[in-house]
């Protein structure tokens, strides 16, 4: 029988394959799967976007966001300017080369997608979407709990 514990098995197989898959299908256009999602998050934003709400938005660190800009950059896929309402923040901006290969990368992302949902129906996907919702709330609530703990601790 299986038990919640089998979700961190399938959930850590489901991560590991997806990225390899965006990585290879990310790889003619010389891009990882970190830069391939942060730039199909930035895909979604009307404007430019923090840095610092990438880091918020993707759950990624801000040292692994920063690495990730900054290749992005180099390759000439997005801009970073400082933010006018915070000389402290940058501002994320793509670039007209990024908007040109935006439909390759969702290519490759809608490819993995499309892999993921074979022989999954509409109901299968909405509980597998809210138990994992679910989960992820769990683990939100958690984490948010020790960090609490820890300032309390500071302040004692």
């Amino acid at each position: 029988m299986s038990d919640i514990k089998d979700i961190w098995l399938y959930a850590n197989n489901i991560i590991r394959s997806s990225r390899q898959m965006i990585n290879e299908g990310l790889n003619p256009l010389n891009l990882s799967s970190a830069e391939g999602n942060i730039l199909l998050h930035l895909f979604t934003q009307s404007h430019g976007v923090r840095q610092d709400d990438i880091v918020g938005q993707l759950d990624i660190s801000k040292p692994a966001v920063s690495r990730a800009l900054e290749s992005l950059e180099k390759k000439g896929y997005v801009n970073r300017h400082r933010d006018s309402s915070d000389r402290r923040a940058s501002r994320v901006l793509l670039t007209v080369q990024a908007q040109e290969i935006r439909p390759k990368i969702e290519f490759v992302y809608n490819e993995v997608y499309a892999k993921a949902a074979q022989g999954v129906s509409e109901a299968e996907a909405s509980f597998f979407i809210n138990l994992f919702c679910r989960v992820s709330e769990n683990f939100y609530k958690a984490r948010s709990a020790v960090k609490s703990q820890r300032g309390q601790d500071d302040v004692e």
